[in-house]
């Protein structure tokens, strides 16, 4: 998926499109868990739950090609 040629360093501009994107994952799945809990349709609940996990696994490709790209470890 990523490929880090060599040792570049991330510009600004696209550090602040990574934060942009974060964000957007983490509430796109915030909505999608909220919907989950709130439909009465069942196939609607697993539809919404199988989003937001997949949010949440956008968030952690994110986080961690960040922190690859920066050499941050926890």
């Amino acid at each position: 998926m990523y490929s880090n040629q060599g040792n570049q360093q991330i510009s600004g501009k696209e550090l602040l499109y990574v934060t942009d994107t974060l964000k957007n994952e983490e509430l796109l799945a915030k909505l999608c868990v909220q919907g989950a809990v709130n439909s009465q349709s069942q196939s609607l609940k697993q539809t919404l739950s199988h989003l937001s996990q997949e949010r949440l696994q956008n968030i952690s490709v994110l986080i961690n090609t960040l922190q690859q790209q920066s050499g941050i470890t926890h």
